[in-house]
């Protein structure tokens, strides 16, 4: 598990969009890719399988 801080743009099922952020990610032995993410305002944080269709990385840092 590598500890992170990195903002997202998530995706639900119904076309609508949110803010939140990865504090961290996992491989799992299947080699599949794993984020735990926290959507806003307030909601728990869950661990997700990573789809960069639905969860897209937002720059972190100024260019």
């Amino acid at each position: 598990m590598r500890w992170v801080y990195q903002p997202v743009e998530v995706q639900y099922p119904d076309g609508r969009w949110t803010l939140g952020r990865i504090s961290a990610w996992w491989t799992d032995a299947a080699g599949e890719l794993w984020c735990r993410l926290r959507t806003l305002p307030g909601a728990c944080p869950q661990w997700r399988r990573y789809d960069p269709e639905s969860i897209l990385l937002l720059p972190s840092a100024g260019i």
